[in-house]
């Protein structure tokens, strides 16, 4: 049976129960598809205008002769409401390099400093590992190198290309991930 698990505390007891060889282990695991992180900026206004850009830094340095790890990700604008404006895939921001979209919001009305109400969204793949364990062994769980990103979300003056509001508070949201459970139905 699945259960789904959106607290941290679950989160790290499930991790503990994992490294510790739980009895988890020695069942037969259940690939689910790998839950992504997600972080998103706070709404803010546009006015026709002006245009958003979504920045996305990968922080990672560039180590000569070391192969880079592969850092997907996708950038998102939506609306208050939810609705998905406009989405960029990237299969990979090379160390030390960004990637950005940019966005011009359309206000719902045409009064003067009428707004569209946005919010920016970095979504990425979060490495998941399953471990194979035979009976009577120890459970071994290999770290993988994650990916760093640092996101920055700012809205510019269409005619003069000034910034006017520039914000990097982007914060995670919960994603549900899922869990076999041995020997429930």
């Amino acid at each position: 049976m699945f259960h789904l698990i959106r607290n941290r505390a679950w989160n790290g007891l499930l991790l503990f129960s994992l490294l510790s060889g739980s009895p988890l282990l020695s069942q037969a695991q259940t690939n689910t598809a790998a839950p992504n992180l997600t972080m998103s900026s706070a709404i803010v206004g546009a006015t026709s205008t002006q245009s958003a850009q979504l920045n996305v830094l990968n922080l990672a340095p560039v180590i000569p002769g070391v192969t880079a790890v592969a850092c997907p990700a996708t950038l998102e604008f939506y609306s208050a409401s939810g609705a998905l404006l406009k989405q960029m895939s990237v299969n990979t921001i090379a160390p030390s390099t960004a990637v950005s979209l940019v966005f011009k919001p359309s206000p719902p009305s045409t009064a003067v400093n009428a707004r569209a109400q946005i919010r920016a969204v970095v979504v990425m793949p979060f490495p998941i590992v399953t471990p194979v364990v035979s009976s009577g062994s120890t459970p071994v769980i290999p770290v993988g190198a994650g990916c760093t990103f640092v996101s920055s979300l700012e809205i510019t003056d269409d005619s003069s290309g000034v910034t006017q509001i520039l914000t990097t508070d982007f914060r995670s949201t919960p994603e549900a991930i899922a869990v076999v459970t041995p020997g429930m139905k």
